[in-house]
């Protein structure tokens, strides 16, 4: 065993940490065996300590936590591929050799916000470790939030062209006109508003790669266009007559069916076998339920950290709501919906009431004549709450003290039972 820590993200980034000492500390002095220079990281922070075969890491009481695999630990016994998260460097632990550098490409997917260990988003990761260092137009389909573009921009860094611009942008978010002028820059006069030359996003991403999100939304003059620039790497600029070439890897996604938009006449045939050169077609979430509590614990400590809120977990009943909800708008929706919980949450761990609505009613089994379980929860919660602040004649810093929690809290849950308080005189807060 060679037990050692690799630096996936942060400025240690792609140095390898031998664990020779039997205790490693790690923070932002000087004085600690790995030192990290990141104002989100206390002076020690965390210990990494061997004992017998095994290696602990034990946070120090730092500022803002020590995380394994997206959970906050106060001491965690680590197992090889363990992710270790301070700040805002990324860590993996490390003892067989044999999979270190598969591991290490990974959890560089997990860096890209690539996360998932299911076979589906395994064979995406491994889709983007085999297309990123070709020259080849991808075309990348799946439904709205699915991470289409964090596919887009993995299978950019693992290219040649890494160190090189990459420009996105969405063709369903302008007029035919203003995309046109927006890809392919425009010349001074050749429209009412062109006061000056302007370069296109194509000029811009020389040497690097562009990428046309939502390319189904195209119109017909604009596809032509984009297909001619995909055969010659030529193009003029909106109102030009001399041809400008570039030298870019394009990137497309789409949401929509395009082989029955070439049946219907909206999207041309030619194109699509230009940019389906190779395919690659996201999973929505709802096929991927294993993936979810690891989803879920990066976004909770992600939000965590921009709340400064220190959550431990997910409870079992918040877990099986979201592992059995369908998820319409895939990750992006799971996303929000854990900022929200992580915002509006007061406990140490995600509860089934602080998820929307929409995932406790779609997740919950057919009700019966008995009470609502949630539901009963939620007219506690409310109970308890107005009759402390009754008790404390309005005062919400008195009745927070009676609650046994913190005044900010008690806003929050306020706020999230959409409890309406009257002031002493009988107007509403």
């Amino acid at each position: 065993m060679d037990p050692r820590l690799e630096a996936i993200s942060g400025s240690l980034k792609g140095e390898i940490l031998p664990l020779l000492e039997d205790s490693v500390s790690i923070g932002s002095s000087t004085s600690n065996h790995i030192c990290i220079s990141d104002s989100l990281i206390s002076p020690r922070h965390c210990l990494v300590k061997k004992k017998g075969d095994q290696f602990e890491v034990r946070d120090l009481e730092s500022q803002n936590g020590t995380y394994v695999n997206e959970l906050p630990v106060k001491q965690r016994f680590l197992e090889h591929g363990d992710r270790i998260s301070i700040g805002n460097s990324l860590f993996i632990f490390l003892t067989d050799e044999e999979q270190y550098a598969l591991l290490a490409r990974y959890y560089q997917m997990v860096e890209y916000g690539l996360i998932g260990e299911s076979p589906l988003m395994k064979e995406i990761h491994r889709s983007v470790l085999r297309v990123g260092p070709t020259a080849s137009t991808v075309l990348i389909r799946g439904e709205s939030g699915t991470g289409k573009e964090l596919a887009a921009h993995a299978i950019h860094l693992n290219s040649p062209r890494k160190n090189m611009p990459f420009v996105a942008i969405n063709c369903a978010a302008l007029s035919e006109h203003l995309l046109e002028s927006e890809l392919f820059g425009h010349e001074k006069g050749s429209f009412t508003g062109a006061i000056a030359q302007k370069k296109g996003r194509l000029e811009f991403a020389e040497g690097g790669a562009v990428f046309l999100d939502e390319v189904g939304e195209l119109a017909p003059g604009l596809q032509a266009k984009l297909l001619r620039m995909l055969e010659t790497r030529e193009f003029e600029r909106v109102g030009g007559a001399h041809l400008i070439r570039v030298n870019i890897r394009l990137l497309a996604a789409t949401n929509r069916n395009l082989e029955q938009a070439i049946r219907e006449g909206t999207f041309r045939a030619d194109l699509y076998y230009r940019l389906a050169v190779i395919t690659l077609t996201m999973p929505p979430l709802r096929e991927c339920r294993d993936d979810i509590p690891l989803l879920a614990g990066h976004f909770i400590a992600r939000f965590c950290k921009q709340a400064g809120r220190r959550v431990m977990g997910i409870s079992p009943h918040a877990q099986a709501c979201l592992t059995g909800y369908d998820w319409p708008g895939n990750v992006r929706e799971l996303q929000n919906a854990l900022e929200r919980a992580v915002v509006l949450g007061s406990g140490n761990a995600i509860q089934a009431e602080d998820l929307p609505r929409s995932v406790l009613e779609a997740s919950s089994p057919a009700k019966s004549a008995a009470p609502d379980y949630r539901e009963a929860i939620w007219n506690l919660k409310r109970q308890l709450i107005l009759q402390a602040i009754k008790q404390a004649e309005g005062s919400r810093t008195e009745a927070a003290k009676a609650l046994g929690m913190h005044p900010n809290h008690l806003h929050r849950l306020i706020h999230n039972l959409k409890l309406e308080i009257k002031k002493p005189g009988g107007s509403q807060k």
